[in-house]
């Protein structure tokens, strides 16, 4: 072993990387790593059966695949190289590129036979991230891209034979990297679809918000106002048949206004959450225009199980929870699927200063808000010596606990739900169960209410839930219990130490914050869309600006008019007419055109031609 050459190798990796340098310094070497000789003389590197490098000439395989791939690199780029392999082709792209250079690896038994054998030292600043976790390679690779400009200076180079050993991994990375690269070439245009009715009918309008506040253009279909016609046939008859027909035809109205919405509009994308409304033929017919559909699945899986037949509609399925689901979900034919948890809007859910009245009304030692589920009822009836008040719907028949039921079991709004996190010393979050009389051991998912009220921060107790310690760590951010005999005793402990209490619910607020709100997710789902198109949709879209700007290329005056709107994605005619009405001077060519156009189309509509 050439130790000399390891030595160096290392004490450049510790200037460029201390913490993976002692990693490797510490690792023994894999027995499934093989070096030998090639015929050249150079060395090569086998993993199990898969020769990595030419038997060969390994050098002259690397030089052969370090021009091509930098044939069309331009100045001012970031080159990620995938897969280290025995680090030929770093040495070979370092010698022919020296601008800003990342190399990713995720097997760092790999790493340490490279760093044997070849002078990696030689790849100078380079960056060398050494992970299995996608999302972690992303994150040490988000400091270069920034410092170059944006991931649109992404280019990535791969080494082939790595990719086959970690296929997931490197189709992990680079979807991140596409995903992340749609966000640099302007806004997208985003069609929400909500539900009718429903817990995930506020969570559709949250996700609407947040596509406008990360700067996309959001059009909403707000199908609530045909909740009232769902409620009247009822009345219209008694026969289920005959309602299920009716209820099966208010849908087909409903999805066939998304394909309208979505092709007027010409939107990249269009969103969809639990109980949004959804055909065959619509789902098809957005597939035929290449507009991707999101559907974000916030229900339990094995609860809830219509998912069986719409999850295939969907080109990417997003969910709450994850392990079987998503196995279950690729038994289906689902291709993609990722788990989403579910997340707080700050805006809406956050401290607030409440009056003496609102403190009076809302305010208690403990409270409950929530549907009454099995569980919830027996758990609930136990809490008779505190001061509790129990708000929500679904409490019929509430027995004992018809004496903290408020407002008579009426829907809670969540203006109000927020003034009752804040006016209650400390909140419980039982997390629903029609099985269990207390807490679900099986439990996973976080329900909205765990972000809410730590984005409020309030304080809350809340049942423990595998799920929990990756998103808040208990303790320090929140407080859990396993049994409900726990309840009693915990909630008289944080009423007895209210510093404690504020401390836990201020933590928990900055981990909201930080890491789990709908800006945060909604970024999450664009990515992951976007990172697995081929291309972004809105570059498919001949109406997307970068598109009509080329093809405006021979007309000065139309590229004078286009070039103000860039950045904006997909444009329509309004929006030109728009842009048309803010120029001052003379209207050129193009402008009058276009004023033209759209005063045809007005006195078309008024004839009812269009």
């Amino acid at each position: 072993m050439p130790d000399e050459l390891f030595r160096d190798n290392l004490n450049w990796l510790e200037r460029c990387n201390p913490v993976l340098a002692g990693r490797i310094a510490e690792l023994p070497d894999s027995p499934i790593v093989r070096v030998t000789p090639a015929r050249s003389g150079a060395m090569t590197l086998a993993v199990n059966d898969l020769q990595l490098h030419s038997a060969y000439d390994p050098g002259s395989e690397a030089v052969k695949l370090a021009v091509r791939a930098l044939e069309s690199v331009r100045a001012g780029s970031v080159v990620v190289l995938l897969g280290v392999g025995l680090g030929h082709l770093a040495l070979a792209i370092r010698e022919r590129w020296s601008g800003a250079l990342v190399v990713i690896e995720p097997d760092v038994a790999i790493l340490r036979a490279a760093m044997q054998y070849l002078p990696l030292a030689q790849l100078g600043e380079a960056v060398i991230i050494a992970t299995d976790k996608p999302p972690e390679a992303m994150a040490v690779l988000a400091k270069p891209v920034v410092e170059a400009g944006g991931w649109g200076k992404v280019v990535t180079v791969e080494h082939p034979p790595s990719l086959k050993l970690a296929a997931n991994f490197f189709d992990g990375v680079t979807a991140g990297i596409r995903g992340r690269a749609s966000n640099d070439t302007g806004p997208l245009g985003v069609l929400v679809v909500t539900p009718m009715y429903g817990g995930s009918l506020p969570i559709a309008k949250y996700c609407a918000s947040a596509f406008e506040r990360l700067g996309h253009r959001v059009e909403m279909l707000d199908n609530s106002i045909f909740d009232p016609a769902r409620k009247l046939f009822a009345n219209i008859s008694r026969d289920r048949s005959h309602r299920g027909a009716l209820e099966r035809m208010l849908t087909a109205l409903m999805s066939e206004a998304i394909t309208a919405r979505a092709l007027d509009r010409a939107v990249d994308l269009v969103w969809l959450v639990a109980q949004s409304p959804m055909t065959v033929p619509v789902a098809t017919e957005l597939k035929k225009q290449g507009i991707p559909t999101g559907y974000w699945f916030v229900e339990e899986w094995q609860l809830l199980t219509y998912w069986q037949e719409w999850a295939p509609l969907f080109d990417y399925f997003f969910t709450i929870q994850r392990g079987s689901f998503l196995k279950a979900l690729c038994d289906r034919g689902v291709r993609h699927a990722q788990h989403l948890p579910l997340a707080a809007d700050p805006n809406l859910h956050r401290p607030l200063k409440l009056s003496a009245e609102e403190l009076a009304e809302f305010g208690s030692e403990t409270s409950h808000v929530g549907a009454g589920y099995r569980n919830r009822r027996h758990v609930f009836s136990g809490l008779a010596g505190f001061d509790f008040k129990l708000w929500g719907s679904d409490w019929d028949e509430p027995g004992l606990l018809s004496r903290v039921l408020q407002r008579d079991g009426a829907r809670i709004s969540t203006e109000d739900a927020v003034k009752i996190f804040n006016a209650t010393a400390v909140n419980l979050n039982l997390h629903s169960s029609q099985f269990h009389d207390g807490v679900n051991p099986d439990g996973d998912y976080l329900n909205p209410r765990t972000y809410e009220l730590a984005a409020a921060g309030a304080f809350q107790l809340v049942d423990h839930r595998s799920d929990l310690g990756e998103q808040f760590e208990p303790g320090k951010e929140i407080v859990t219990f396993t049994d409900a005999r726990e309840i009693g005793p915990q909630i008289r402990y944080y009423l007895d130490h209210p510093d404690e209490r504020m401390s836990i619910a201020e933590a928990a607020r900055v981990r909201v914050l930080r890491d789990h709100t709908y800006d945060q997710r909604m970024t999450a789902a664009i990515e992951y869309i976007f990172g697995h198109e081929t291309s972004r949709a809105g570059r498919r879209n001949p109406n997307h600006i970068e598109n009509l700007i080329a093809d405006a290329k021979d007309r000065p005056d139309l590229l004078a008019l286009l070039g103000k709107m860039r950045g904006q994605g997909v444009v329509t005619l309004d929006d030109v007419i728009e842009q048309i009405r803010l120029n001052e001077g003379d209207l050129s060519e193009a402008e009058t055109i276009f004023l033209l156009m759209f005063e045809f189309r007005k006195w078309a509509a008024e004839k009812d031609l269009v």
